[in-house]
């Protein structure tokens, strides 16, 4: 084993050695269930604690001395089915039936999408872009519905159905959300379906393979646009002209909410008793554990209605996550 550095955090397995520094800040039972078992063998506690296959497999990532071609109970190493220097999309339609598994298999490292730079900078977005781009926008449907309300019912001072629209348009994203993440993002595609592997893939799939990648947790600005467009025809055939805007403003409001949220639940570090909290335990189950359940991102009330709410066991004490959200 290499000579430890100052900043190094050994655990031991098995007779391997796993240098987990770097998984401190993103280890779902937080640093404070990691922190103690410093130089200790994990293996056996991870058993007895009942860790998922995600686990084990993601531990894989920290060994000294890099991955095994299988590890000790001679579960193979699925890296070895791509190439994590080339691009990913092109690759993954070639795993046929192996590729649930490879992309339910996590890892912690950055995942090139194309092979073309350009394109390729297309597909990573910054958290912060998401109001950026989206909250100008949402504000200008907003008082063109205002407009338009204005314009069909005489009411000059409609400031209580604004506010009563918005907020409806807001509750309708998250049913939206609900459906779009359970239906469309986890669709499972037979080998036999390139098309649909690329699609999986590229619209929710490598999030799953790269939960830590940052770049990769929010919605880049042209798939967010295509899927509004599909939503704002949807619901030009429901509701009538001179509330459509407004309620079209209240869900691009919720998504703008829903995207800060995910990306909270990934790197914020909310404290035990809040809500929060209980979303960011709910989240990292439904990455790790329960791909079939808990759906909901922005709200748990959905996956209650659904029956697909994850129930949470009792822990011994606390979750203290570190705060790793960067603001500049």
């Amino acid at each position: 084993m290499r000579e430890m550095e100052e900043n190094d955090f050994f655990i031991e397995g098995n007779g391997n050695h796993y240098n987990v520094v770097n998984f401190l800040k993103n280890h779902p039972g937080g640093c404070n269930y990691v922190e103690f078992s410093k130089t200790q063998d994990v293996i056996s506690r991870m058993e007895k604690t009942h860790h998922s296959k995600s686990a084990f497999y993601l531990l894989r990532e920290y060994k000294v001395g890099g991955r095994d071609e299988a590890n000790n109970n001679g579960d193979e190493d699925l890296e070895k089915l791509v190439d994590w220097n080339r691009g990913m999309l092109s690759q993954v339609g070639n795993l046929g039936n192996r590729y649930m598994e490879w992309v339910t298999s996590p890892v912690d490292r950055k995942l090139k999408l194309f092979a073309n730079p350009f394109i390729e900078c297309f597909s990573i977005t910054p958290w912060y872009v998401v109001p950026i781009v989206w909250v100008p926008i949402l504000f200008y449907i907003i008082y063109c519905g205002i407009l338009d309300y204005i314009d069909v019912t005489l009411d000059r001072c409609p400031i209580v159905p604004t506010i009563s629209f918005v907020c409806l348009g807001i509750l309708l994203w998250t049913i939206f959300e609900y459906c779009l993440h359970r239906w469309v993002f986890h669709i499972e595609p037979s080998g036999s379906s390139k098309l649909l592997i690329y699609f999986h893939f590229a619209i929710h799939g490598l999030h799953h393979k790269v939960p830590f990648d940052s770049t990769r947790l929010v919605f880049p600005p042209a798939p967010a646009a295509l899927i509004a467009y599909v939503a704002y025809n949807l619901m030009k055939l429901i509701f009538p002209s001179s509330i459509l805007l407004l309620l079209f403003g209240g869900a691009l409001l919720g998504y703008v909410i829903y995207d800060m949220i995910h990306f909270y639940l990934h790197y914020g570090a909310p404290n035990e008793g809040t809500i929060l909290y209980t979303m960011k335990r709910h989240h990292n189950q439904h990455h790790f554990a329960h791909h079939d359940k808990g759906f909901g991102i922005s709200n748990l009330f959905w996956d209650r209605i659904f029956g697909t709410l994850i129930l949470l066991r009792k822990l011994a004490f606390g979750i203290k996550w570190k705060n790793t959200i960067k603001t500049s």
